[in-house]
């Protein structure tokens, strides 16, 4: 496994593994609606957004993105066939650490508030907390820094 950070010759790898989820799935339509599309993914690569891509034997298997502006982790997604390999934990502690170097005092992302995602766990054992804050079938979980 190797993680390395994301380029814009990604973005089509990095879109087809996150059409690619079975929970949370986001067609490329979904995508374009919500505003996601290739060029706007080039566009915030060239601002505050940056990401990693997991790859295994030379090809992309993972990517997670945040911005270092508003501290959030906008996604984290792999292929469903290399899910529950670690791929996830270790693009989340890339994000933490490149977002921890901006000096925020938390993290924060959206999240299905359904205990039944898997995302409601994994996220709660990397040590994100509901905030109360919802935004559509969404809640907020953030991650305070720890005391050094």
């Amino acid at each position: 496994m190797v993680i390395r950070e994301i380029e814009k010759s990604d973005i089509k790898d990095i879109l087809d593994i996150r059409v690619s989820t079975k929970e949370n799935h986001f067609s490329m339509t979904d995508l374009a609606d919500v505003g996601v599309t290739p060029e706007s993914v080039a566009e915030w690569l060239d601002g505050s957004v940056n990401g990693w891509v997991c790859e295994i034997s030379g090809q992309p298997v993972g990517f997670a993105l945040a911005d270092s502006k508003t501290a959030e982790v906008l996604v984290v997604a792999c292929y469903p066939k290399f899910e529950k390999k670690g791929i996830g934990k270790a693009l989340m502690h890339k994000i933490h650490d490149w977002l921890w170097s901006f000096d925020h005092d938390e993290i924060w992302l959206w999240s299905d508030p359904d205990p039944g995602v898997r995302a409601y766990g994994f996220y709660r054992k990397l040590g994100y907390e509901p905030t109360g804050a919802t935004k559509g079938n969404d809640e907020m979980l953030k991650l305070k820094r720890k005391a050094s």
